[in-house]
C-alpha cells in the first residue's frame, strides 16, 4: 500500500516500511523497525511539531543504525487511537547517555507537522503537562507545579514545620502539599516527619496504605536512596533518590487513588501490550526510571488533565491505572475493551 505523509495507517502497514524481513522490537513507549530498507519508529508524541524524543531502552540494532552516522532512512510514526500518523523521515539531534546506556534520543523531522494535525499527535507541552518539560533535572520544582495545578482547587494550609535534619526533597515536598490532606494517605503513606526505627539506623518517611511495606531512607544525604522495606527479605532500592522519587509517589497516588474525591474520575485495568499501548497514546512517559511498586516495572504517564500508570511484571499483562480530571477524556477508554476491575468514568 501506499505511505503518504501525513495519512493514518495501520501499525502492522508502517512497520512494512522497514523492508522484508526486518526485525521488531517493542518497548512499553515505542517499536522499532530495523530492515534493509529503513529503521521504523514509532512514538508516542512529538515536543513541537519538528522534535520527537524517544526514550529507551532501544535494541541494539536499532542504536547502530541511529548513532552510527551511517545506514538506512529513518521513518517515524506517532501513534494514535486509530492508527499511526506517517511523521516521515528524520535525523537523530541528540543521544543521551546515562552511565554509558543511551537512555534518549531527539529526533528533528524532515518535514515539519502542519499545525492542525499537532495535538492530534500529541505534543509535549501541552497546557497541564508543562512540569513534564523540567525533568529529569529539576523533579522538585515539577512536583511543586504539578501539585499547584491537579490540587489547585483544595485550600492550601500551612505546611508542617520542617524538623531538624529533614532533607531538603521532603522539606520541598511539604512546602508544594502546603498541609493539603490529601496528598499525605491513600496507597502511599508519606509521614509529615521521618521516624526513627528503620534497620541500620535508617528513617521511616511513609508506608504502603496497606501497612505491609515502610519506605525508608539513609540519615544525613542530601538526596538520599529510597528503599521499601516489606517486599522482600531485606531492603529493595528504589531506581530513583528521593527527590524524583517523591514525584513519582505523587503521581501513582493521583492514578491509583484519583483523590480528592470526585474530582478525578478513572479506574484499573488489566491490559494485554497493544491495550497498553493504546491507552498511553495520547499521554506522555514521565522521563524518570519505572518504580518497583506497585508493579517491578511501573511507568507513569501524563497529559493535559491525565496521570496513568502502567505496571508491568512480565511480558504478557500490564496493570493499569489511570485518573482524570476531564471525564470526556475517559470515552476513548471505554472502546479499548478493557478487562475493568475498577472504573468510574
Amino acid at each position: 500500500m501506499e505511505i503518504r505523509l501525513w495519512s493514518v495507517v495501520a501499525e502492522d502497514a508502517a512497520l512494512t516500511v522497514a523492508g522484508p524481513g526486518a526485525r521488531v522490537h517493542e518497548t512499553a513507549d515505542a517499536v522499532f523497525a530495523a530492515g534493509p530498507d529503513a529503521t521504523v519508529v514509532i512514538v508516542t508524541g512529538l515536543r513541537t511539531a519538528e522534535d520527537v524524543r524517544v526514550d529507551g531502552p532501544f535494541p541494539r540494532l536499532v542504536e547502530g543504525r541511529l548513532t552510527g552516522g551511517d545506514g538506512p532512512p529513518l521513518h517515524t510514526f506517532a501513534r494514535m487511537p486509530d492508527g499511526c500518523l506517517v511523521l516521515g523521515t528524520a535525523r537523530v539531534t541528540e543521544a543521551a547517555r546515562r552511565r554509558g546506556l543511551l537512555k534518549r534520543l531527539d529526533l528533528r523531522l524532515d518535514t515539519p507537522l502542519p499545525e492542525h494535525l499537532l495535538n492530534l499527535a500529541g505534543p509535549v507541552g501541552q497546557p497541564g503537562a508543562a512540569w513534564i518539560d523540567l525533568l529529569p533535572d529539576d523533579p522538585a520544582a515539577a512536583l511543586e507545579r504539578f501539585v499547584g495545578d491537579w490540587y489547585a482547587d483544595i485550600p492550601a494550609q500551612e505546611p508542617p514545620a520542617p524538623g531538624d535534619g529533614q532533607p531538603e526533597p521532603l522539606r520541598a515536598f511539604h512546602r508544594a502539599a502546603a498541609g493539603r490532606a490529601a496528598l499525605y494517605d491513600g496507597s502511599l503513606r508519606l509521614h509529615p516527619e521521618p521516624r526513627p526505627g528503620g534497620p541500620d539506623g535508617t528513617l521511616v518517611i511513609g508506608e504502603g496504605g496497606d501497612g505491609t511495606f515502610e519506605l525508608l531512607i539513609e540519615r544525613g544525604a542530601d538526596d538520599p536512596p529510597v528503599y521499601y522495606h516489606g517486599l522482600s527479605d531485606q531492603p529493595l532500592r528504589e531506581r530513583e533518590r528521593l527527590s524524583a522519587y517523591l514525584l513519582l509517589l505523587t503521581l501513582t497516588r493521583v492514578a491509583m487513588d484519583r483523590p480528592p474525591e470526585g474530582l478525578a474520575p478513572g479506574g484499573m485495568a488489566f491490559a494485554d501490550r497493544a491495550q497498553a499501548r493504546r491507552i498511553v497514546a495520547p499521554l506522555q512517559r514521565v522521563p524518570l526510571r519505572p518504580l518497583r511498586w506497585p508493579c517491578a516495572r511501573s511507568r507513569l504517564y501524563a497529559g493535559p488533565d491525565t496521570v496513568a500508570l502502567v505496571g508491568e511484571d512480565d511480558a504478557d499483562w500490564f496493570e493499569v491505572y489511570v485518573a482524570t480530571r476531564d471525564r470526556s477524556s475517559l470515552r476513548r477508554l471505554r472502546k479499548i475493551g478493557l478487562d475493568w476491575a475498577s472504573f468510574d468514568g
